[in-house]
């Protein structure tokens, strides 16, 4: 991974308006067939099976929700014996402003749920390998007061709230989840003050500002310059100094390179302003120290 976990999450999109309240009578359900898209499934009353994710069957009561990333076909019950019929709307990705309500088999109903279909763009082009087929939910485990929410489902602008709502939802399960948490086990590797760390070490020649690094690693320069000096108890530019110094003295102990040929490789315009902080940093001119090393071989 090239991001942390919140930069990643952060440029995840769920996309959707195909949403819809259901009705499941005693012994029916709703299929869903294989799809690029992530569905989503509360238990809003009763209980149900989510059937085919995995070749399990997930028990699923009052409040639980599963979010279905696999684009596996699958199956929601809340009978094993029971027939299962396709919606329209969640099968071909209608668009809608407010849900319906969807009635399926003999009333009354035993089950009603709330689905969507989303639409994801995730921020390399595709889905991660080692992506969980599936997020859970636990009733009590969600951020979001579900009976608040849908006592306000028949105003227009549902279906863009009920997506953002899911969003945070997946942005959730996905920091919690264990496999996902694996996949950024390194993350603070790719934090942006480490990535300008290895930006300077990798190219110190080059002419770095401090407003140059800060829009490399997508950060506004007053927070880089202050997140940077905190972590790591130093300024961008004074570990671009400390890198180019580096390289400096090598050069004037392995090379006989001129001291204006030096200062115009390490990234100085003028072979002065490379003596003086040269000089400031070690104490010393660069023709001294070069004769020291000559004096010692």
């Amino acid at each position: 991974m090239n991001w942390s976990l919140s930069e990643f999450l952060n440029l995840i999109e769920l996309r959707s308006q195909s949403w819809c309240m259901v009705d499941l009578g005693h012994a029916s359900g709703i299929r869903l067939p294989h799809s690029e898209t992530i569905f989503f499934h509360v238990i809003l009353e009763g209980s149900a099976r989510l059937i085919g994710i995995e070749g399990e069957a997930l028990g699923l009561n009052k409040h639980d929700i599963a979010i279905v990333l696999s684009g596996d076909a699958h199956a929601v019950r809340n009978d094993g014996q029971g027939e299962t019929r396709s919606i329209e709307l969640l099968s071909d990705g209608l668009y809608v402003d407010v849900p319906p309500t969807i009635v399926l088999g003999d009333s009354p109903a035993e089950t009603r749920l709330l689905c969507g279909r989303l639409k994801v763009r995730w921020p390399s082009g595709s889905s991660p390998r080692g992506l969980p087929a599936l997020f859970t939910l636990r009733a009590g485990q969600s951020l979001v007061d579900f009976e608040r929410i849908m006592s306000s489902t028949t105003r227009p602008g549902t279906a863009a709230l009920l997506t953002r709502i899911a969003s945070m939802l997946f942005t959730q399960s996905f920091r919690d989840h264990p496999r996902c948490q694996a996949m950024f086990q390194d993350a603070s590797l790719f934090s942006p003050v480490s990535r300008a760390q290895r930006i300077i070490t990798k190219h110190p020649f080059q002419p770095w500002t401090v407003e140059a690094l800060a829009k490399k690693v997508g950060m506004g320069r007053s927070n880089f310059a202050s997140q940077f000096a905190t972590q790591t108890g130093k300024t961008p530019m004074d570990m671009l100094v400390e890198e180019r110094m580096k390289h400096a003295v090598q050069f004037l102990e392995m090379t006989d390179l001129k001291i204006a040929e030096i200062s115009e490789r390490i990234g100085y315009r003028s072979e002065a302003a490379f003596s003086r902080r040269f000089t400031d940093y070690f104490g010393t001119t660069p023709g001294k120290l070069r004769k020291q090393f000559r004096h010692e071989h």
